[in-house]
This record gives C-alpha cells, structure tokens and sequence, in this order.
C-alpha cells in the first residue's frame, strides 16, 4: 500500500495526521501526482475528520513555500481579508476600508479573489472601482513602492491551486483550502485582520497564526454571521498580540460609540453596485450603518499595524483619513497606478 493511500486510510478511521504526511500528502497533490478522484477523497477525508490546528499549519507551509513571492517591506504592512461564505449578501467592506486604512498611511498589501460564494468579490469590485487587480509580481512590488498599497489575485500567485480546482468544484462542499485562503499572502505579512465565516473557523486561524511568523492579527466572526467585525451584533474575536500571545474577547462596537445597524442596512449587490457604494463611504454620502461599519473595520487594521497602540486613537485616524478626503485620494492613486499596467 502507497503512502497517500495510507493516508486516505488513516482519514476513513477519522485518525488524525501527524505533521510530515499533511506535507506530502499536499506537496504529492500540488506537483500533479494525484489524479482528481484521490485529491476528492483526501479533501473529504480531512472535512469528515475535521481539520485540526497542526494538519491545517503544515498545510499552510506547503501553500506558502509554493506560492509566487512578492519582495516587499512588510513592516506594518496589514492585509484585510476574509474565508468569505459567510453568505451575508453584504458590500465589499474589507476591500473599502483597506482604503481608509491607507488614507491613514498604513501599508495594504491586501490578498484577494474573485466571487465565489458572493455576487462580488475583492477582485471584482476593484475592477469596477477602476483598479487593475489582476498584476504580476513585478507590478504589484512596483505599485507597492509607488503607493504603499497592493492587491495580490490569488489565482496568479498560487499556481499551485490549478491542480485542486477540479476536485474542489466536483466536491461542491467547504475545504480546508477556504480556512487556508487568508492565510497564504504572497508577500507574508505578519499583521492581519481575518474574518471567518464561523467561530470555529476562526479559533483556528488564529491558533495557526500562533504557529507562523505573525506579528499581530485579529481573527473574527460576528455574532450576525458576517466575516467580518459587524455593526448589527456583537463579534467574537482573537487576537494575536506583539507578545504571541492569544487573547479572545466579545467585541461591542457601542464602545466606540456606534449604533447599532439593522439587518438589511449593509446590504451589497453587484461589483458595480458595490463599487457604488464604496465611493459613496469615501466621498462621505453614504448612509450611516454604510459608513461606521467601514470605519470600525479600518480601525482594527490601524490598529493591527502596530502604528498606533492605543485603539480609541486607532478609531480617531480612521475617521481622520475619511473625513480629510485621505481615504478617497488613496483610492485615486491606486487607481493611477495600477492604470498603467493596464495590457
């Protein structure tokens, strides 16, 4: 009997792996030496058994190691991104408040996708927001230098992923590698804002956070559902200190003295209307619920990049870089320069 179909094996008695055969089990995947039918069995096998904490961290080394590498500063640099799934019908609220986190000068290099469980995902909203999101190494470090922000289209920097994407599709189900997504930032950020699309889910991002080179993150799901820090509920969340230390608290935005929104005010719809949407926060014309909960997402990627040690002044500079018109010109310069990659 073959390694991976001991593997396989191991996975139908819901026996966990040790370390080095997630490792080979996901490298023998990603260099073409499984066909489609085993790949399905081993992402199936992991989901019945349930992923833990040490398979998932392994996992995500392989991804990493095989990723295409952005050579970029990262110090303070924050990624905001989500699992997605949560399917809450929601705007793009990550991808607007990367641009009021900017407009307080913390570094973006943001990793995201297009829609797979949503009308609109990052990728496809910065395209109708007349951003180029599709670049290349060289013309993401290049942007990055120009403007202090970037987007990574993960299908351009995971190659590997081509070899999983047929499986996946037929499975139909959640995988491992939608736990994995927000984890796999092609420049290796170490500060970090991610949603989950469950409790459980984000525990063990946060948990396997711990186990990388991670500065500082927070990992988050809403009492409502949404993977992200939410305005209509209370939100759980873990973070991830200077000291790699795990801290988990129940985050209630009437601390800053938010309202709370009703379900239905946060609503999105397609890129173009989301698109809409988000000019409209920056321009500051959108509604209330619309604005403070892009402003409450800011504040905690301010405060992730370390700039500001204090939250309460993290909030303050988020409402700084919008109300100063700062968010809506970081728009403006990312949208020059990504234009003139255009092909």
């Amino acid at each position: 009997m073959d390694e991976f179909t001991v593997i396989l094996q191991q996975l139908s008695e819901g026996i966990d792996l040790k370390p080095d055969q997630a490792d080979y089990a996901l490298r023998e995947i990603i260099t073409g030496n499984v066909n489609d039918s085993r790949i399905a069995a081993f992402l199936f096998g992991m989901r019945c058994k349930g992923e833990t904490v040490t398979e998932l961290t392994a996992l995500v080394n392989v991804m990493r190691e095989a990723s295409v590498k952005v050579d970029a500063d990262t110090e303070h640099a924050v990624d905001l991104c989500g699992t997605g799934g949560d399917l809450s019908g929601t705007f793009n609220i990550s991808t607007a408040a990367m641009f009021v986190a900017a407009g307080a000068e913390v570094p973006i290099l943001k990793h995201g996708n297009s829609s797979v469980s949503s009308k609109s995902g990052s990728f496809d909203v910065l395209k109708e927001l007349g951003v180029q999101p599709d670049l290349n190494k060289e013309q993401v470090e290049k942007c990055y230098r120009q403007t202090g922000m970037a987007f990574m289209f993960a299908p351009l920097f995971h190659p590997a992923m081509a070899k999983v994407m047929r499986s996946r599709k037929e499975l139909g189900l959640r995988t491992f590698f939608n736990i994995m997504g927000p984890l796999l930032n092609p420049a290796g950020v170490k500060r970090q804002v991610v949603g989950a699309y469950d409790l459980q889910t984000a525990e063990k991002i946060a948990r396997i956070l711990v186990n990388l080179d991670t500065e500082y993150a927070y990992a988050v799901h809403a009492h409502d559902g949404l993977d992200e820090i939410s305005t209509t509920s209370l939100t759980e969340v873990f973070q991830l200190n200077g000291r790699r230390e795990l801290e988990s608290r129940t985050f209630d935005p009437r601390v800053l003295g938010i309202t709370l929104a009703k379900a239905g005010e946060l609503d999105g719809g397609t890129p173009v209307e989301n698109a809409e949407i988000i000019r409209s926060v920056l321009n500051e014309k959108a509604t209330r619920a619309q604005r403070d909960i892009v402003l409450l997402n800011a504040t905690f990627a301010i405060h992730a990049s370390g700039l500001y040690d204090d939250f309460q002044e993290a909030s303050l500079v988020a409402l700084e870089s919008l109300e100063s018109g700062e968010a809506r010109k970081a728009l403006s310069r990312f949208t020059e320069a990504t234009s003139d990659f255009k092909r």
